[in-house]
């Protein structure tokens, strides 16, 4: 439904925090005035501390209720625009429940952040909006992770992005640049919040030469009177909308799940570059709920120039210091090593185990490409010698498959492989789709079906290229054959490693 927003067009279309307690009141009365005696015609005030205390306010029990106390945009919330929004979001309770499982990991965070900079807490759902909660999420114009930044615009807000990282997908410093953006974006149209979140999905100068249409036409400039792109104008009534839902979910049949009013995790400094795949062995934590907490790091370890942060669910973060100071470094972040065979160059290793050739080059102090056989490489930021590579199962889609018969012949359910793939049970499967097998498989998470829409001067070759693909996946998820040509406005169904391109 809106460009950018990945997430939501697939579903559509298929800790311990109490904010600091006031310190309670005393609360005084005046005592009665007597008549005094003439030696003492002086009238003197006496103040008594009285012995029954208003208790102080207690801090909200869930972070439903913390967020509705933030909300600063109902005045908008019965415009005509919003009613059919709200009767999709009300209508859907299983959308709900995927979507708010995932943000529980990040919403008590946002909710901080957004609270501390005294911006409406409604913001704490455009994720809705944009990624469906997942850091994951990837639209087919290069937008990424739970706030959907293009490159240039995560660039442009601090968002650092290299063959390690991406700072898009990174919880932590995605809210931090989306706060940033959304407070640049409300001071640019005068404190309008509903033009700055227009602005957010289409950009500024689109919003700015709309409104100035209106002016020289007479016309009102607020959002709800200009000409914006069709899905911009879904866009701010579907956040609304949600909004809606949530500050009254019982009006709308609607059950949110227990999210508590404290952080999910701790942000934990390590002094060297870490495999998560370690982390998640030395935290005792589930290695996919690892990644989704530090979904920035794209090669399953920490980046080799730091810093080296990571977020840990709270309740692990402890014992996770004290095993990480108890093991080697020489553990930390085991690399695997490549012997130069006879017809081996450097490219083709880099290509093997996907890595880029400037890394290789760099890890293995090389000053050319040349190699000698024997030689020993080691291999960056493989990660694929960890427990957790090694315990990913995955299967490939053929044809006549469904997730019925997937779930029957790997004897598991077929809720819980929907589960695993972020997928309904009742979405129809793609030729070529990869699936993941079981709980915690590291490369689930990662893959995303793009619709990509071609545009003039695409080749399969130019797309496959651009995603990281092979020209046969794209013929074979799409029934092409390899001379048929492409035309623009042409709809590909693409399945995408983000952590890849």
């Amino acid at each position: 439904m809106l460009a950018g927003c990945a997430q939501q067009q697939v579903e559509q279309s298929q800790a311990a925090h109490q904010p600091p307690a006031t310190q309670k009141p005393v609360h005084y009365r005046t005592a009665v005035q007597t008549k005094q005696k003439a030696e003492q015609p002086k009238t003197h005030l006496v103040f008594f501390q009285s012995n029954k205390q208003k208790s102080a306010p207690q801090p909200p029990q869930d972070i439903w209720q913390r967020l509705r106390t933030g909300m600063a945009l109902q005045e908008d919330y019965n415009h005509p625009g919003i009613t059919r929004q709200v009767e999709w979001y009300a209508s859907n309770q299983s959308y709900i429940d995927r979507v708010m499982e995932r943000a529980q990991l990040y919403l008590y965070y946002i909710v901080e952040q957004l609270e501390s900079s005294d911006m409406p807490l409604e913001l704490a759902l455009l994720p809705v909006v944009e990624s469906a909660y997942d850091p994951f999420a990837y639209s087919n114009s290069h937008a990424s992770g739970l706030w959907q930044f293009i490159p240039d615009t995560g660039s442009r807000f601090g968002l650092r992005r290299d063959w390690w990282y991406d700072g898009r997908r990174d919880p932590v410093a995605a809210t931090d640049a989306a706060i940033s953006y959304l407070k640049y974006l409300h001071d640019y149209f005068e404190q309008d919040w509903l033009l700055a979140l227009a602005a957010y999905n289409c950009g500024e100068g689109n919003v700015k030469r709309a409104m100035e249409k209106n002016r020289q036409q007479g016309k009102p400039t607020d959002f709800w009177s200009l000409q914006l792109p069709r899905e911009t104008r879904a866009y701010v009534p579907q956040l609304l909308a949600i909004s809606r839902v949530v500050a009254d979910p019982s009006a709308h049949n609607i059950v949110l799940p227990e999210i508590s009013n404290s952080p999910y995790f701790d942000i934990v400094e390590v002094p060297d570059q870490l495999d998560l795949s370690k982390a998640a062995e030395l935290a005792s934590v589930d290695s996919n709920e690892l990644q989704l907490l530090n979904a920035g790091y794209s090669r399953s370890v920490t980046h080799p120039d730091g810093p080296h942060r990571l977020l840990l669910p709270i309740d692990h973060a402890k014992d996770f210091k004290l095993a990480l100071s108890k093991t080697p470094k020489a553990q930390w972040a085991p690399i695997k090593q490549h012997i130069v065979k006879a017809g081996d160059t450097l490219s083709g290793i880099a290509k093997k185990h996907q890595v880029s050739v400037s890394q290789l080059r760099k890890q293995n102090q090389l000053g050319s490409d040349l190699l000698r056989i024997g030689q020993q490489l080691k291999i960056p930021g493989s990660g694929v010698n960890s427990p957790l590579a090694a315990a990913s199962r995955s299967y490939q889609v053929k044809p006549g498959d469904s997730l019925w018969r997937i779930a029957k012949t790997e004897k598991i359910s077929v809720k819980e492989l929907a589960k695993w793939n972020n997928l309904s049970v009742k979405e129809p499967l793609k030729l070529g789709q990869v699936l993941n097998l079981q709980k915690g498989g590291v490369n689930a998470p990662s893959q995303k079906k793009v619709q990509y829409k071609v545009r003039r001067g695409d080749s399969l070759y130019r797309i496959a290229n651009k995603f990281d693909l092979t020209v046969n996946d794209i013929l074979e998820w799409n029934n092409l054959k390899s001379k048929q040509l492409l035309k623009p406005g042409q709809q590909l169904t693409l399945f995408v490693d983000v952590l890849r391109i």
